[in-house]
């Protein structure tokens, strides 16, 4: 996030003057860099140094389809938010002395006894984690269906 808010400021930037701005490694920054570019958020160019005829790398975001981009990634990102709710169960267990949850298949394969302490499990009706999933993918939804309005 650092790497592309700082891309955010400039046309361009080369990934020298990046590392320095930014007080990060060069490999850390061009990883991220990288990353970004994996995901359609920024491009390079190159430009050959005339004095010792190596290239010099320039970085910038790609405004035209930065949106359409983002609305990519938060589709795959709420899909898989999906995939995770589904898999979630009203019911779990949980450990009263070290707080560890578990679902009931997990919680079978230790014999209703937590792995970590040896504390006897004790069953809870409603799943704080299922509930926050919902609440996420509700509020992506609704980011979507704006967005692709808009769009």
């Amino acid at each position: 996030m650092r790497v592309f808010k700082e891309l955010m400021r400039y046309e361009d930037i080369s990934e020298e003057q990046l590392t320095e701005t930014l007080g990060m490694k060069p490999n850390d920054v061009r990883r991220a860099l990288y990353k970004l570019e994996r995901y359609g958020l920024v491009r390079n160019y190159k430009i050959r140094n005339e004095n010792d005829g190596t290239y010099i790398y320039y970085w910038y975001v790609d405004r035209e389809t930065l949106n359409r981009n983002l609305l990519k990634i938060k589709k795959s990102v709420l899909e898989k938010l999906k995939r995770r709710l589904e898999s979630e169960e009203d019911q779990y267990f949980y450990c009263p002395a070290c707080g560890l949850q578990f679902s009931y298949e997990e919680a079978m394969g230790y014999d209703f006894t937590c792995p970590r302490c040896g504390e006897p499990l004790e069953l809870a009706e409603s799943n704080p984690r299922k509930k926050l999933l919902e609440k996420i993918v509700k509020r992506l939804e609704e980011e979507i269906k704006h967005e692709e309005s808009v769009l």
